[in-house]
């Protein structure tokens, strides 16, 4: 079955052109890749009933789950509507949300959804999208409670019997085997798949990779992570991780700008795709690749500069570092502004955050006074009824934002109009009032001071992830940017 994989990859280093031509074509790739999600998204909107809408709009969920996560969750709530009695959809499109809320990192909603699907005669085509699901929530669930362990390898067996033919699935079992010491013939099983689809052509590529890397046969796993990453290219896919591992063995073998190259395009890619859990790792692996480059252009700079002073008269010599000195003062000069930026952010957060941490404890001292007083005057019958009274800390989280805002607005002072500066014309956003910040402004505001996550940002905010990405989502779309670059663009204003 791997007849096909000959195909997007060559022996030696000829592969490394071939996916570099795929990149260089990226853009008419996507342009494909548009083409295609707008006939899809005709063809649901043509739907005469609910049941072939659903199956266009599950057409969509499919073609969005490697492209697009914001898109792809809104195609799957579409799918749940649309199911209505019918078992099949229904199934699936539990599935899909189960799988579609751990994308997301939403892992306790994705597991509430696993737990309650009926997987009692259940569909194949469901149950495969269940078992990917289920698989990689509990492997996320285990690495903080092991007891998890077991429900993984129950799901991934039970996937076995079922359908050992499908390349994750072969790829999961592998991986269960290596832990129990029983490796066997992995790559064998591999090579025995069935490959329905390009993507799983991609797919297969990138798992044998993986198994030529942990047998140490480097060479052999940049060979098909090179193939894999080219397939993903092709397809215009956007959360992909190919690319990503091909450019961490570049940067430890010591091809340095190729491996920058690469880890760039995966950060632009992972941005575009909104897939936050990839944003730290990439964003990581690009820092260490960067302090690399610099490693090096310093030592160029340091040779260059030993041959300038061999051959140079020294009043040359002086005048040329007299220039550099400039330069790097001038550049000194801009990093210490932008320190003191932050320094000043730090400093009054700081202070709130102190202030309001004292009032609290305070108030907490206060409320404990009262309940002893109660208890020594009326009995335990008095501390009952208080406690069915609001507790003061009812009012303590207004009070918190009311803080961010006063401290947000203090140093950043322009910001509303900066941001309406981006947004389009009658979508605008206005402040409740004087120094208050709306929902959508302190979501804006919290990624402009670097908090881009949406799951923190949720916490922040005392609201669920669905509904940050409900917000966010909206913001972007009335944006003078809905396409790309619009979390950058409010973190630099």
């Amino acid at each position: 079955m791997f007849s096909v994989l000959a195909g997007c990859s060559r022996p030696g280093a000829r592969h490394f052109a071939a996916l570099d031509r795929a990149i260089e074509r990226q853009e008419e790739y996507d342009l494909l890749h548009d083409r295609i999600q707008d006939s899809l998204r005709t063809e649901a909107l043509r739907s005469g009933s609910d049941s072939a809408r659903w199956e266009a709009v599950y057409a969509l969920e499919s073609f969005f789950f490697y492209h697009d996560i914001d898109s792809c969750y809104a195609a799957v709530r579409e799918m749940l509507s649309l199911s209505g009695s019918d078992s099949r959809q229904r199934r699936i499109g539990e599935s899909c949300y189960a799988n579609i809320l751990y994308k997301m990192d939403s892992l306790d909603a994705a597991l509430r959804v696993l737990q309650r699907i009926d997987t009692v005669a259940m569909p194949e085509e469901a149950f495969n999208i269940y078992c990917f699901a289920g698989y990689h929530i509990y492997t996320r669930l285990a690495q903080t409670a092991p007891e998890y362990q077991a429900a993984r390898r129950r799901i991934v067996d039970r996937w076995w019997r079922g359908d050992s033919t499908r390349i994750d699935c072969a790829s999961y079992h592998n991986e269960m085997l290596r832990l129990d010491g029983e490796p066997g013939d992995a790559v064998g099983r591999l090579r025995a798949c069935v490959l329905k689809s390009p993507n799983d052509t991609a797919k297969a590529n990138y798992f044998l990779a993986k198994e030529y890397l942990y047998r140490g046969e480097t060479e052999r796993a940049v060979k098909y992570f090179a193939a894999s990453a080219e397939c993903d290219m092709r397809l215009s896919v956007k959360a992909y991780n190919a690319l990503y591992e091909l450019a961490l063995i570049l940067f430890r073998t010591g091809d340095i700008e190729r491996a920058d190259r690469y880890l760039r395009i995966t950060l632009k890619d992972a941005y575009s795709s909104h897939y936050e859990s990839r944003y730290d790792d990439v964003i990581q692996s690009e820092l260490a690749v960067m302090n690399a480059l610099l490693e090096q252009q310093r030592q160029k700079r340091r040779a260059y500069f030993t041959t300038i002073i061999a051959i140079a008269l020294l009043l040359v010599v002086a005048v040329v570092f007299l220039v550099i000195l400039s330069r790097y003062s001038s550049r000194l000069n801009l990093s210490r502004r932008k320190l003191s930026e932050v320094s000043k952010i730090k400093d009054n957060f700081l202070a709130n955050y102190m202030e309001k941490c004292v009032d609290y404890l305070n108030k907490v001292d206060e409320y404990r006074s009262s309940l002893r007083r109660a208890v020594r005057q009326d009995g335990p019958e008095a501390v009952v009824a208080m406690l069915r009274h609001p507790s003061f800390a009812d009012g303590e989280f207004n009070g918190l934002l009311a803080y961010f805002d006063s401290a947000f607005l203090g140093i950043f002072p322009d910001f509303v109009d900066k941001v309406n500066a981006e947004m389009q014309p009658q979508y605008r956003l206005e402040m409740p009032a004087k120094g208050v910040l709306s929902t959508e402004l302190r979501i804006l505001a919290l990624i402009r001071m670097g908090i881009s996550r949406r799951m923190k940002i949720a916490k922040v905010l005392n609201m669920s992830v669905t509904t940050v990405y409900s917000y966010h989502s909206n913001l972007q779309k009335h944006s003078l940017h809905p396409h790309d670059g619009f979390d950058r663009i409010i973190a630099n204003l």
